[in-house]
């Protein structure tokens, strides 16, 4: 069975899966009450991700819906375009004051794929 909660699931895994290659220690915090699904260390240094997904779209770019003003204390916000199998990650405040983003790698170039952005 399919769901927006297994497809959220999904992404936070692939997100540490992939922050893992990077060589970032994941943890998952053990209650749902936070503004993050990732805690991540590396070099004495502690990060607190969210994930998002996104499976709707809208004039050919996946579009997700939410208000990134909740996440503002979160260290990044990463998105997972479900659709293209990308990546999209932006840094604390990036996404203050939205409450919808499209990912369009043209618009995004600096975020799209770019695991270089979590220091």
């Amino acid at each position: 069975m399919k769901s927006h909660i297994t497809d959220g699931a999904t992404s936070e895994l692939q997100v540490a899966a992939l922050l893992l290659e990077h060589g970032w220690a994941v943890a998952f915090p053990f209650t749902h009450q936070n503004p993050f699904d990732l805690i991540i260390y590396k070099d004495g240094k502690v990060r607190t991700v969210q994930v998002k997904s996104g499976t709707f779209a809208e004039n050919q770019h996946t579009v997700i819906k939410a208000d990134f003003n909740y996440y503002a204390e979160v260290d990044y916000i990463i998105l997972h375009d479900r659709i293209q199998q990308q990546f999209y990650i932006f840094s604390k405040g990036e996404l203050n004051g939205r409450r919808t983003i499209t990912m369009d790698p043209k618009r995004h170039t600096q975020q799209l794929n770019n695991w270089k952005r979590i220091k």
